[in-house]
């Protein structure tokens, strides 16, 4: 959960101590999250391709990506924020660029990937629209996001549980957050006008203490100084709800991460 400027956008603040605490959770993603992500897009990909990757973080799908292609292709890496990743090198080009504000391209990538980018974004239909222009006629374009329907409806141990639920709630109230945007991709896609559409989920176990969880527990953590402690109910301690999700026995299903999976005609 970043700081945001406005509605914008999705960035992180300049605080030293802030910025080494999302490199980390970034990080800590990446080891949860990519090999799913490979293995969406390893049926895709081929050498020579030239590919866009929105919203990169750690850069280390950027990275994937373009040892797929190899040599004679490319990979584009643009974020708002690039110091998570390393800087252009190789067939590897990175951009800073604000994809709410500023075009992606124009019928240019044979892939444009985004994983966990556009339920941040009050404009995820319009950047979804940006992603499709910058994807060549017969390209595709590939995005992963959350839903939380079945995270919400297991039962999950207080005072975890309000913590979670109202650190979400003000990022929706606040920055325009959709937690729902995981099962809305299928039709999103389809009134972008891809094709040849297809979208999967995938779930795991999120024990206390371990990648598995820290992903989402690291992100509430740094995300508490920076939040009005009025929005918690009487009596919430969310330090406690914290320390207790790094608890050994602690154990909750994931919400779910769908990709979606589209080919512009």
């Amino acid at each position: 959960m970043g700081e945001h400027d406005d509605r914008r956008s999705y960035r992180i603040d300049t605080d030293d101590e802030q910025v080494r605490l999302e490199h980390e959770r970034l990080l800590t993603l990446a080891r949860v999250v990519d090999p799913p992500t490979r293995a969406a897009l390893t049926p895709l990909v081929q050498p020579g391709w030239r590919c866009c990757d929105v919203g990169s973080g750690a850069g280390t799908v950027v990275e994937w990506l373009a040892e797929q292609v190899g040599p004679d292709g490319s990979v584009v890496s643009l974020d708002v924020d690039t110091r998570f990743q390393p800087p252009s090198a190789g067939n590897i080009e990175v951009r800073q660029v604000d994809v709410t504000a500023e075009p992606i391209g124009e019928s240019e990538f044979d892939l444009v990937h985004a994983r966990g980018v556009l339920q941040h974004l009050h404009q995820r239909d319009e950047v979804l629209a940006a992603m499709v222009a910058a994807t060549r006629p017969g390209g595709w374009v590939v995005v992963t996001d959350t839903d939380w329907v079945q995270f919400d409806a297991q039962a999950i141990p207080e005072p975890f549980a309000t913590l979670s639920a109202t650190l979400r709630s003000h990022s929706v109230q606040q920055h325009g957050y959709d937690g729902e945007w995981g099962r809305r991709l299928l039709p999103a896609f389809a009134a972008a006008g891809l094709v040849d559409i297809d979208a999967t989920g995938h779930t795991w176990t999120m024990h206390g203490g371990t990648d598995s969880a820290e992903w989402y527990v690291g992100a509430l953590a740094r995300a508490l100084p920076l939040i009005p402690r009025e929005i918690f109910p009487d009596g919430h301690d969310p330090d406690a709800a914290v320390a207790q999700a790094r608890e050994p026995d602690f154990a909750v299903l994931s919400p779910l991460s769908v990709t979606c999976v589209g080919r512009r005609p």
